[in-house]
């Protein structure tokens, strides 16, 4: 089965700094899932996506909280998930979030799309 249109939409976006139309393509994936796991992953793509907007508005209590719901949700998942290597995921996005108290640059989180595992 070929990944949903809107998932695929959404990790152009993300990879293109536009968060939050990322998050509106994963919004309708969530709401179609028909499995738990699928629902919590997609939930933790949004939240991620929805961490970065929070940092992209300066707004680093925002993007410290929707990274920790998003971490909790995506921590039980196999890696890869729908072609994500989620630890690839977590491991950035941890360096990405620790990176901001500070003043090292840091490059902004990719999704990379492995071969699909579905």
């Amino acid at each position: 089965m070929p990944y949903p249109e809107a998932y695929l939409e959404g990790i152009r976006l993300f990879n293109a700094g536009h968060f939050w139309h990322a998050h509106e393509q994963w919004e309708q994936c969530w709401r179609a899932a028909t499995d738990a796991d699928e629902a919590r992953f997609f939930k933790g793509i949004i939240q991620t996506a929805a961490a970065l907007v929070k940092w992209q508005q300066s707004n680093q209590r925002g993007m410290y909280r929707n990274w920790a719901k998003s971490r909790a949700r995506l921590a039980g998942l196999p890696s890869p998930y729908m072609g994500v290597d989620l630890l690839v995921l977590y491991d950035e996005m941890e360096r990405f979030i620790v990176a901001q108290s500070g003043t090292i640059p840091m490059q902004v989180p990719q999704l990379r799309l492995l071969a699909p595992d579905y």
